[in-house]
C-alpha cells in the first residue's frame, strides 16, 4: 500500500507542475483570434485584404463549399506570410476547411454518423506540454496518405495519425479530423481546452506555457 500511496503522489506532483494554473493563463499573451463560420465569410474576405495584420490567427470554421477559389487562395497567402491557422475535416464539403490546403493529401472512411473517439497525443511537440489525450466528434476517418511536411500530434486507437500540425511558408497551421463546430470538440473534456490554448499560442509564434 505504501508504494501505491507513494506511486500516486508521485502522478498528483506531475499533474501539478504539468497544469496551466488559471493566474498563469492570464499571463499569456493575447492572441488575436479569428472564427470563422459561415456567416462571417464576407468579413473574412474584407480583413485579408484590407486589414491583413488585425488577426494573427484564424480558425476556419466554415466549409470550402463557401469559400470561393479567390478567397481560398488569399487564405493560403496569408498564412505563407506567417498567419496561423486551425483547419478541420468536417461531415463533407461543407463542413471540410482542411481541402483548401489538403485537397490531395488524405483520404476518408465515412462513418455515416458523429462518433466520440479519444485521441492519444504522440511526439514530444511544444503543442502537447500539458496535453496526454483529447475527446472529439468524427464523421470520417481519415487516412493520411502523405506524411512529409506534417508533424503528428494524435493518433487513433490502431496507430494511425489523426491530426498534426504543419509549416505553410513562414505560417502554421493545425490539422484535426473533427466537425467546425464547438459540440463536435468539448473544451471541458480530457485535455481539450489546454490543447486550444497551447494552439493558439503557437499558431501565433508565442512560445508554448509549460
Amino acid at each position: 500500500m505504501k508504494g501505491k500511496a507513494f506511486k500516486t503522489a508521485l502522478i498528483l506532483l506531475f499533474l501539478c507542475l504539468t497544469s496551466l494554473t488559471p493566474q498563469g493563463e492570464k499571463r499569456l499573451p493575447k492572441v488575436k483570434v479569428f472564427t470563422v463560420y459561415r456567416e462571417q465569410v464576407a468579413e473574412l474576405w474584407q480583413f485579408l485584404t484590407t486589414s491583413p495584420r488585425k488577426y494573427q490567427v484564424i480558425d476556419l470554421r466554415v466549409g470550402i463549399a463557401y469559400l470561393t477559389t479567390d478567397l481560398q487562395n488569399l487564405i493560403k497567402s496569408w498564412v505563407e506570410k506567417g498567419g496561423g491557422i486551425i483547419v478541420y475535416a468536417g461531415a463533407d464539403d461543407e463542413g471540410d476547411s482542411a481541402s483548401v490546403f489538403f485537397e490531395n493529401d488524405i483520404e476518408y472512411a465515412s462513418l455515416n454518423r458523429w462518433e466520440p473517439v479519444i485521441l492519444k497525443a504522440v511526439g514530444n511537440h511544444p503543442l502537447l506540454k500539458g496535453v496526454s489525450r483529447i475527446k472529439l466528434f468524427i464523421y470520417r476517418i481519415p487516412d493520411i496518405k502523405n506524411l512529409m511536411g506534417k508533424i503528428p500530434l494524435f493518433q487513433m486507437e490502431d496507430g494511425k495519425v489523426a491530426a498534426f500540425a504543419f509549416q505553410y511558408g513562414s505560417g502554421r497551421g493545425i490539422y484535426l479530423p473533427t466537425g467546425p463546430l464547438i459540440p463536435y470538440f468539448p473544451v471541458d473534456q480530457y485535455d481539450n481546452r489546454r490543447f486550444f490554448i497551447n494552439a493558439y499560442q503557437w499558431l501565433a509564434g508565442n512560445p508554448v506555457p509549460d
